[in-house]
């Protein structure tokens, strides 16, 4: 997912401002008292949502089905692999499915990939599939959580696809097969976490509204969330203190945060090793990534991740474009301040 922030001045005035020296952590002002924001782009890179197929289980192989449609072009098939860590539910119950659950001829819905073969037919291998669909059924939708908004009704919850849930005391929250804990409510409900919903109509506002009778919650594939407002960071719902040296600031179009900050907020480790101008940060003992100063690349494991803007130090502070710190800890870059 990209998400482009481009946050202006209200008026011409602000055009005034020098955008080429470091911006701090404050909140300035035009000449007119309105509220000037820095500019710079945000990128969620990595971040891919499996894709929805559907239709009639043609044929059963071993631990694969082929799933036939027909379409405007005719005949469409795709064979979808089950992996070990593939879900199978009952549509209507949520209840867990086996494979073997599955009958030739009926009805599937999965939600496969990002990965998929150019060949003919494709392959892919599903995340979530549903199987056991009544005739002329709703069948639940599964999405990715972009916000959570609290409401006095409970809670509005915007997903992707554009939709937004509103999720209310009436609402039955059901665990998704490794989810661990006794239970779910409304408080796992965080940015990146997935949702599959169960509601026989929406809206078509857009975004489109809808009130589910009941949702599950999946484990979040993320090891975290944040959200900005200007040049104030968010991680895990609890504002950065972007204060002094370690403000953040925006340089050629990027926001640069403390990597000590965002990483400790995650419980992480921050090492500095002067020999070699290299920045460790691990978590439990283990390393996540290191990286060096003034280097446009980072080795987190076995992999070499480019960096969209060199890490560099300022008065003793290392700083790194978000968008880079987002990528090395597997963050989710929620839609909106949260902080």
């Amino acid at each position: 997912m990209k998400q482009k922030k481009i946050l202006a001045a209200a008026l011409a005035a602000a055009l005034t401002l020098s955008l080429t020296a470091p911006a701090l952590a404050m909140e300035p002002m035009t000449t007119d008292g309105t509220r000037w924001m820095p500019v710079y782009e945000l990128v969620q890179r990595g971040a891919s949502f499996p894709t929805r197929v559907w239709g009639s289980a043609a044929e059963l192989g071993e631990m694969s089905l082929t799933l036939e449609r027909s379409g405007e072009e005719g005949q469409q098939k795709v064979v979808v692999n089950v992996a070990p860590d593939t879900v199978l539910l009952d549509a209507a119950t949520g209840e867990a499915r086996t494979f073997g659950d599955i009958r030739a001829g009926e009805t599937v819905c999965a939600w496969v990939g990002p990965e998929m073969t150019q060949s003919l037919p494709p392959i892919t291998t599903a995340r979530l599939i549903l199987c056991g669909i009544p005739a002329d059924f709703a069948v639940p939708t599964y999405a990715e959580v972009e916000r959570v908004t609290e409401t006095p009704e409970g809670m509005e919850v915007s997903v992707s696809g554009d939709v937004v849930l509103r999720l209310s005391a009436d609402t039955e929250y059901l665990s998704a097969p490794g989810w661990e804990g006794e239970g779910v409510s409304g408080a796992d409900i965080v940015p990146g976490t997935r949702l599959l919903s169960w509601y026989t109509a929406a809206t078509m506002s857009i975004p489109a509204q809808a009130a589910p009778t009941k949702v599950m919650v999946f484990p979040s594939n993320y090891s975290g969330w944040v959200s900005v407002d200007g040049l104030k960071v968010a991680v895990n719902g609890e504002a950065l203190p972007l204060e002094g040296a370690s403000a953040a600031r925006v340089e050629d179009g990027r926001l640069m945060v403390p990597v000590r900050l965002l990483a400790e907020a995650l419980g992480c480790e921050v090492t500095w090793e002067a020999y070699i101008n290299q920045v460790s940060v691990s978590k439990g003992g283990s390393e996540i990534y290191h990286f060096t100063i003034g280097g446009e690349q980072a080795a987190k494991g076995d992999v070499t991740v480019g960096l969209v803007s060199a890490a560099r130090a300022d008065g003793g502070v290392t700083l790194m474009a978000l968008d880079d710190l987002i990528v090395l800890h597997g963050l989710k870059l929620a839609d909106g301040w949260d902080g």
